[in-house]
This record gives C-alpha cells, sequence and structure tokens, in this order.
C-alpha cells in the first residue's frame, strides 16, 4: 500500500480544500440555500463526492495495512457513500427540470460513476488483484471534477442580492 500513500495525500488535500470552499460558498448565502431544496440538495450532493473522496484518501494513507484490508475498507466506503447519495438524490428529483448540462449530467451521473469505481476498486483488492485499485484513480477523478460542476451548477441557481 506504500505506492498509494502519494494519491492519498493529493487526493485528501484537494478533496479536504474543495469541502472547505464549498462550505464558504455555501455560508455566504445560507438564508437563500437553507430556504430552498433544489439548492439544498445539490449542496449536499457535492458536499458527499468531497466527503467520499477525502475518506478513500484516508484510507489510502493508513500505515501499514495490506490492500486487501483497504479493499474492504474502500467497498463499505463506496456502499455508505452509495446510500447517502440516494438519499439526497431523492430530494434533488423533486425539483424543477435542469439545465441542458445538468440533464447531461444526469444521464452520466459523476455520482454514479464516482461510486461505481471506488466499489469495484475496493473489491478487486480485497479478492487479491493488485491492479484493482487502479479504479480509484478515474472514481477519484469523476467525485471532485463532479463536485465542482455541481457547486458551479447550483451556485449559478443562487438568485443575486439586490443592490441597496
Amino acid at each position: 500500500m506504500d505506492k498509494w500513500q502519494g494519491m492519498g495525500v493529493v487526493t485528501g488535500g484537494a478533496a479536504a480544500a474543495l469541502a472547505g470552499l464549498l462550505f464558504v460558498a455555501v455560508t455566504l448565502r445560507i438564508d437563500v440555500i437553507a430556504a430552498a431544496r433544489d439548492l439544498r440538495s445539490p449542496a449536499a450532493q457535492t458536499l458527499a463526492l468531497f466527503v467520499t473522496s477525502l475518506v478513500v484518501a484516508i484510507v489510502l494513507v493508513i500505515p501499514d495495512q495490506t490492500e486487501r484490508t483497504a479493499g474492504i475498507e474502500l467497498f463499505v466506503v463506496a456502499l455508505a457513500s452509495a446510500a447517502a447519495l440516494l438519499v439526497l438524490n431523492r430530494g434533488a428529483k423533486q425539483v424543477t427540470a435542469p439545465s441542458a448540462l445538468g440533464s447531461l449530467l444526469e444521464a452520466v451521473s459523476p455520482t454514479a460513476v464516482s461510486v461505481v469505481l471506488i466499489g469495484v476498486g475496493g473489491v478487486l483488492a480485497a479478492v487479491g488483484w493488485d491492479p484493482g485499485l487502479y479504479f480509484l484513480v478515474p472514481g477519484i477523478v469523476a467525485a471532485l471534477v463532479g463536485g465542482v460542476v455541481n457547486a458551479w451548477l447550483f451556485l449559478l441557481k443562487i438568485p443575486a442580492t439586490p443592490a441597496n
């Protein structure tokens, strides 16, 4: 697992920074976001993507652990993330029709892609197939890029503050 330490450090730093920026962005307009379900659900989904990436990074940097153990942990992370994202997605489905980019993202959901790839990587590592962890790379990239795009889309929906 030592060869995955660098990936864990980079992923953890990126995910933590993006989660922090999301908190800042949401906090600036918390009154509007808290009152609108069509803003709350995507914000929560975005946070879940960043937290999933962060937890994967933590698993990758745990010292002296076998790939089998890491694989089991990654599979559990993928299951927990999938469950959380399914619950959050139910709330997001009850909102108005998305933009063209939003429709494309629903069809090629980076959320689903990331969770499936992380889960597959975990299962393959758990059964002893060494290259299995390489499925994490596109899974993490999909989670981080998907989270940034989600954040951009929901932040664009926030109405402008009237000038005083």
